[in-house]
């Protein structure tokens, strides 16, 4: 499995690549500059840099941004490279919200769909696939729960969802940050933020994954316009479980866009297309058979058996495919501002 900064490499032989621009943890305003990234910027680093491959014609930088993006730091960083006078022609940011770039005026830098955490989960997840495939095998099922929802960061959304399914018996739901476990054992918020290792946290939860019929994810985006598809929905894929998505708007049509299936024969996805302020509401209550209403584990069985050939599918292309397509997608696209 190659590097992601490979692929850029092989397409634009001499490149910059700032990898990343921003300084974790973000903030409650949203992300920050790293203090490199101000030094480089501003101490003109990059000057002789540019100076150097304009006469080649193919010098490039590349920015690579962190998870939660929004329009409103794309545009300030695209005002940010404009005040110092770089040539935005020459320059890329990988983010990955999908469609971002819409949030920008034409005379911007180039944007390239990806996230390198994403990649790199895959990669990790691919390298236990073994593993993967066997503490989730569906011979490990029993049904126990209708859904599990693992949530871990304290969230307006998450706060909203657990307010209401929190309070069914036959369902398997946490909110870490807040002392809610979930049922079986899992990594401890303290201990995650010490690794955060996502195949480590995943196969802590295989309990928790296996005694339910489908998942409720619950993703770290909801009111963004352009929002992400992380670890967590890809845990439920790999899991086996079909999952209603609690995510910003259009959130299983990303999930198409990738190349996955979704659950539409089973749950109402209706919900997928509805205003942030009713999306949660009406996820539950046009899924309340499966959510509100506990069923048996002979019930759960025979949905289960239903569902096999897209929980299949899914699985085998997330393994097979789905890192392959990353990064297929990114020297396409590295290609077309080369060729540009």
């Amino acid at each position: 499995m190659k590097q992601w900064t490979d692929i850029i490499k092989e397409v634009f032989p001499v490149a910059y690549i700032l990898d990343s621009a921003f300084e974790y943890p973000i903030g409650d305003d949203g992300w920050r500059f790293t203090r490199e990234s101000e030094e480089i910027y501003r101490a003109g680093t990059l000057d002789t840099w540019f100076d150097y491959d304009y006469d080649w014609g193919k010098g490039h930088m590349f920015v690579n941004l962190q998870d939660m993006v929004t329009g409103d730091e794309l545009i300030k960083l695209n005002r940010f490279f404009k005040g110092l006078n770089y040539p935005l022609k020459y320059i890329t940011v990988l983010c990955w919200p999908l469609n971002i770039e819409k949030t920008l005026p034409k005379d911007s830098f180039n944007v390239i769909n990806f996230s390198s955490h994403q990649y790199e989960t895959w990669c990790d997840y691919k390298s236990a696939e073994d593993v993967l495939r066997e503490e989730f095998a569906h011979t490990k099922k029993t049904f126990e729960y209708n859904f599990v929802c693992p949530q871990r960061i304290y969230k307006p959304h998450r706060a909203a969802l657990h307010s209401v399914i929190g309070k069914y018996p036959h369902g398997n739901t946490s909110l870490q940050s807040k002392g809610i476990e979930l049922r079986y054992p899992s990594l401890s918020f303290q201990d995650y933020d010490n690794t955060y290792d996502n195949l480590s946290n995943l196969l802590a939860m295989k309990q928790n994954y296996n005694t339910a019929l489908f998942s409720i994810v619950s993703e770290s985006q909801y009111r963004e316009k352009y929002g992400i598809i992380t670890e967590k929905t890809f845990n439920s894929i790999v899991a086996g479980m079909p999952f209603l998505l609690c995510s910003h708007r259009f959130g299983l049509q990303d999930i198409n866009e990738y190349g996955f299936q979704t659950y539409p024969h089973f749950f109402d996805e209706h919900y997928d297309s509805i205003d942030n302020q009713v999306r949660i509401k009406f996820m539950l209550e046009l899924n309340k058979r499966l959510v509100a209403n506990r069923l048996t584990a002979v019930e759960m069985q025979t949905f289960y058996e239903e569902l096999s050939p897209t929980i299949e599918y899914n699985r085998d292309y997330f393994f097979d495919q789905f890192g392959d397509q990353l990064i297929s997608n990114l020297r396409r696209d590295l290609l077309n501002i080369w060729n540009g």
